[in-house]
Formats: C-alpha cells, sequence, structure tokens
C-alpha cells in the first residue's frame, strides 16, 4: 500500500519562508560567510574615505571559529600578494576571540597601506588587542556606473569546497587588507561591541552577540544566493 504525504496548505508560506532563510548565506571565501557578519552601528567617515580613495573604500568584520579560521589561512588567495609571508593556525590559540576585520582600498591611492593599518588600535569591551595578523587579499569586482562592488575572490573554488580546480575571476582587481584580530578570552560579553580606531583616530564601531554561541546577525542588506 502506497502512503502519501499529508500537507497542511497553511503550513505553506511558513515553508517558504524558511526555505529562502536557508538560501540567504552568501559564501565569501573558503572559511567565511555571511552569517558571521559583525553588524556595523557607524557609517563610514567622509575623511577615511577619501584618504583610501573613491574608486573603492569599504570595511566589514566577521566573528571567527577556530574551524574557520583554519580554513581562512588555506586560503589560496593569501599566498597571491603575500609571497613572502606564511600565515599558519600555529599563530592562533583557539582559546582566544578571533575576529576577521577587512578594509579594502583603492589599490592605485598614492598610500603605504602597510604603514597604516599596522597603527590601528582594536578595542573589544575596552581591552585591547593581543595580536594582528595582516595580509593582503584580493576580490574581482563589478561596475554600477562610477560604483565598484566586490563580487568573488581573485581566485576561487567554483563549487567550493567540492572542486580542487582554482580559478581566477578577473584580471583586474580590488585590493584589501584581512587583520586576524585576536583578543583574550576574557574580553567577550553576551553583547559585545568592537571599537576600531583609525591612525588618524577616526572611530568605526561593530557589534555582535554571544551565548554560548555567536549569535547570527540577520543582516537585511543579506543576499539570497549562494555563491
Amino acid at each position: 500500500m502506497r502512503h502519501f504525504l499529508k500537507i497542511n496548505m497553511n503550513k505553506i508560506p511558513i515553508l517558504i519562508i524558511l526555505t529562502l532563510f536557508n538560501c540567504a548565506l552568501t559564501i565569501i571565501s573558503p572559511g567565511l560567510n555571511s552569517n558571521y557578519k559583525l553588524k556595523k552601528i557607524s557609517s563610514n567617515r567622509f575623511q577615511e574615505a577619501a584618504f583610501y580613495g573613491s574608486a573603492f573604500y569599504d570595511q566589514s568584520a566577521f566573528f571567527l571559529e577556530f574551524e574557520n579560521l583554519k580554513l581562512i589561512l588555506t586560503d589560496p588567495n593569501n599566498a597571491t600578494f603575500n609571497k613572502n609571508e606564511t600565515i599558519s593556525v600555529d599563530q592562533f590559540d583557539q582559546n582566544n576571540i578571533n575576529i576577521l576585520y577587512e578594509i579594502c582600498y583603492d589599490k592605485e591611492k598614492d598610500i603605504n597601506i602597510l604603514d597604516d593599518v599596522v597603527n590601528y588600535k582594536f578595542i573589544l569591551n575596552d581591552f585591547e588587542s593581543l595580536s594582528v595578523v595582516s595580509y593582503f587579499y584580493p576580490y574581482s569586482y563589478y561596475s554600477r556606473g562610477n560604483y565598484n562592488k566586490k563580487f568573488n575572490p581573485y581566485y576561487f573554488n567554483e563549487k567550493y569546497p567540492y572542486q580542487n580546480y582554482i580559478y581566477k575571476t578577473g584580471n583586474d582587481f580590488i585590493m584589501c587588507i584581512r587583520n586576524v584580530v585576536s583578543f583574550s578570552k576574557n574580553a567577550q560579553n553576551k553583547s559585545n561591541s568592537l571599537k576600531i580606531v583609525t591612525p588618524r583616530n577616526h572611530l568605526t564601531g561593530f557589534s555582535y552577540d554571544f551565548d554560548n554561541n555567536f549569535i547570527f546577525y540577520k543582516n537585511e542588506e543579506m543576499e539570497f544566493s549562494v555563491k
């Protein structure tokens, strides 16, 4: 005898909503997805945008689970513009709080970006960072008028993580600096405030909640796609 699944039509809208929510995950790069994005609580300052160039300026922050950190550090893009530097998971303590802060800038601008980034200050709930590991990270992009938008990492697995072939996404690229910022485990509370002070003494703020696990922030700008 056949058994047929009885569907309650009143529940269909709920199922559709849940399906959309499950699809609202954007894979940014190995080990990094939009679920772990921190909520930005301050806007870009005009002075900072002018310093880093008008073609492109963006910043974002992500909470890093230690397992995700391992994947981030083995990303093939890390070796593209950091040939003399090696980044190893052995540099990091899995008991610390690790956050990825990424800042993207106009690579044509005549600034010494490494000298600039080394003078950033990171403060989590009044605790200063224990260490910061910074490295170049390139993205492809597309243009909308005079506006450039990040698209994919410069090299990416087309069907990550199931395909081993690495594809280059374009001839030109947007340059970013990724910073793995580590804090003492004592710095973290249930509600957390991350303050970032630039060398020009401008303040950027992010926030997130943590209750035994990182609490996903429902980002209203999140794309309903999986890359």
